[in-house]
């Protein structure tokens, strides 16, 4: 896994953020606020800047507890990960990765009678109630970082990333911060739009949100498949070796 980490370093950290951005938390709903917001355009985007400041600093603690959790196990224990029976586990891990990414697709869901977009639209209800409170926008932001937990994989993945890079919790709690102001950039970016052109943006965030609907399904898909690509192909060659009776490589 050595080599893996080494190869990401921080630039896998800026891929993952960049698709932690287009998540149903940071991206879809705070296109969601801006467009079914009321009031003037300077304070429709003043609530969606505070959902996404609350939903950015709960990623961001849930990171450093993470990271303080990761460090003292990977230093007490980082060598067994290069025991072969352990990347053997993990290369069955990366094939089942691949395999459960399959079933995410959103064209895999509609087949077995699913809808991939359901769960944006419970979103968009919920945050057209919550639109016009900012303790409400507070709940939701807390809400969807709870509920996304459940599932983020390339958070997950990116703190695996700090863990491996030796950084220290210091440093590593400076890149969380780095990574949640990234996850975070495209709807503040989009807030400055809606700023600065009001009811004249209406068009263009209504095709932003379809656009963050469509995707934010499939994007964890191709997530889950290429982390799981990943793992198998640099666990594989000492599980085979271990497999076969040879050498380690």
């Amino acid at each position: 896994m050595e080599s893996l980490m080494d190869a990401a370093g921080p630039l896998g950290l800026v891929v993952l953020a960049l698709v932690d951005s287009t998540s149903m938390g940071t991206l879809v709903i705070p296109v969601i606020l801006l467009v079914v917001g009321q009031g003037g355009a300077l304070r429709v985007a003043g609530r969606t800047l505070l959902y996404l400041t609350v939903i950015g600093v709960f990623y961001l603690l849930l990171g450093i507890a993470l990271l303080a959790g990761l460090l003292p196990l990977i230093g007490s224990f980082g060598h067994l990960l290069a025991a072969p029976q352990v990347m053997l586990v993990l290369t069955v891990i990366g094939v089942l990765l691949v395999i459960w990414s399959f079933r995410l697709d959103p064209k895999a869901v509609a087949e077995r009678g699913g809808d991939p977009e359901a769960a944006a639209r419970r979103w968009t209800g919920r945050a057209r109630r919550a639109s016009g409170q900012p303790s409400l926008l507070i709940t939701l932001a807390l809400t969807a970082g709870v509920i996304e937990a459940a599932s983020m994989i390339p958070y997950l993945a990116a703190m695996g990333i700090l863990a491996e890079m030796d950084v220290g919790l210091a440093s590593g709690s400076l890149l969380l911060v780095g990574y949640c102001a990234v996850m975070i950039l495209p709807g503040a970016l989009l807030c400055g739009v809606r700023v600065l052109l009001g009811s004249r943006a209406d068009a263009f965030l209504d095709r932003v949100h379809e656009w963050a609907v469509k995707n934010a399904a499939g994007s964890l898909s191709w997530v889950v498949g290429i982390i799981g690509v990943l793992i198998a192909l640099n666990t594989v060659g000492p599980a085979l070796a271990w497999l076969t009776g040879g050498a380690p490589s």
